[in-house]
């Protein structure tokens, strides 16, 4: 069936069940978008987090989903949940694909997973609304992400979580050392410093050799494919700094998703080899520390910049020099 095909299957299979059927944002302004299993341990966090950011308006399509989700995200007045049941492993990146087109067409879209939040250094000082006018300035229409496993002390089989938790506080530990870079290929680069990310502390403790790097950020112009291999994007113009999106798999529920995935093949060919690593690291019966010597904890995102693991480009280093200047205290 042609891709034209198994977008009008997504189109007439999703169903609303809470919040606004269309949000109007304007050009400086961002709709975040994700597709959700059973994400009561994230939501609150992710929406808290993201609201706070800046993003205008938040759209969950519930995938399966059977838990808490949606009765927590529908407490939030800019929220709009959908449902779409069919198999996430054939139709992930059509549903993305549909959310983004359908409430996002010529403006700002951010597509992070449940167990995702993005964001940029200093963005307490340096205001969503106006990092977004910079992009439009520029002629800008995608921004490159690169993800942050985050990670709590101790054994992983002790983790106990809770809907309530603080995620940046419960999972306050993250471990570059393992990182390997290579050439980003995907649109128009415009800073040779914007690289792909693999690896991390999954590949040091599971030996997976996972991409770590989404365009995750995009203008939705015809021009634009988005959802090419699943997190970048072809015929944008990337920007010349990247943005770090802090993730947080290592819950207490991570072995059951990890079971699941082994045994359903939930998340496709493309990653089954990535949970099979996972599940033969869990099964072999020892205690997993993912806090190893060469881990760190988070306190301000300016040390991402510090270590190169972040990257701002000549012309937005000076932008966003001005704009700290200018939040400054006199």
């Amino acid at each position: 069936m042609e891709k034209r095909g198994y977008a009008a299957i997504v189109r007439l299979s999703v169903r609303h069940v809470h919040g606004p059927r269309r949000i109007d944002y304007g050009r400086d302004e961002v709709l975040a978008i994700s597709v959700v299993r059973n994400g009561e341990l994230h939501v609150r966090s992710f929406l808290d987090h993201h609201f706070a950011l800046g993003v205008k308006h938040i759209v969950l399509l519930l995938n399966d989903s059977t838990d808490a989700t949606a009765a927590i995200a529908a407490t939030y007045p800019n929220v709009t949940l959908v449902r779409c049941d069919l198999p996430y492993s054939r139709y992930e990146n059509l549903m993305k694909r549909y959310l983004a087109q359908r409430f996002s067409a010529g403006r700002w879209n951010l597509c992070v997973d449940i167990d995702e939040l993005f964001d940029y250094p200093n963005s307490d000082q340096v205001a969503l609304r106006a990092v977004l006018t910079y992009l439009n300035e520029h002629r800008y229409t995608a921004v490159v992400a690169q993800m942050l496993d985050m990670f709590a002390d101790g054994p992983l089989e002790r983790v106990r979580s809770h809907p309530e938790d603080r995620l940046r506080d419960a999972y306050p530990f993250y471990d570059i050392s393992a990182i390997r870079k290579a050439d980003y290929y995907f649109s128009r680069i415009t800073n040779p410093d914007v690289m792909l990310h693999f690896g991390g502390i999954r590949s040091q403790v599971f030996r997976t050799g996972n991409g770590l790097t989404k365009a995750a950020l995009v203008k939705v112009e015809p021009e634009i494919e988005l959802f090419v291999t699943w997190h970048h994007v072809n015929g944008a113009t990337l920007a010349d700094f990247t943005c770090v999106i802090l993730h947080y798999p290592f819950v207490e529920t991570f072995v059951a998703k990890v079971a699941d995935a082994v045994s359903t093949g939930r998340y496709g060919y493309f990653v089954s080899d990535e949970y099979q690593r996972y599940w033969e690291g869990i099964s072999q019966g020892e205690s997993l520390i993912l806090r190893k010597d060469s881990a760190r904890e988070l306190e301000a995102l300016t040390e991402l910049l510090d270590s190169g693991f972040l990257v701002h480009g000549p012309q937005f280093a000076e932008w966003y020099a001005a704009r700290l200047a200018a939040a400054a205290p006199a």
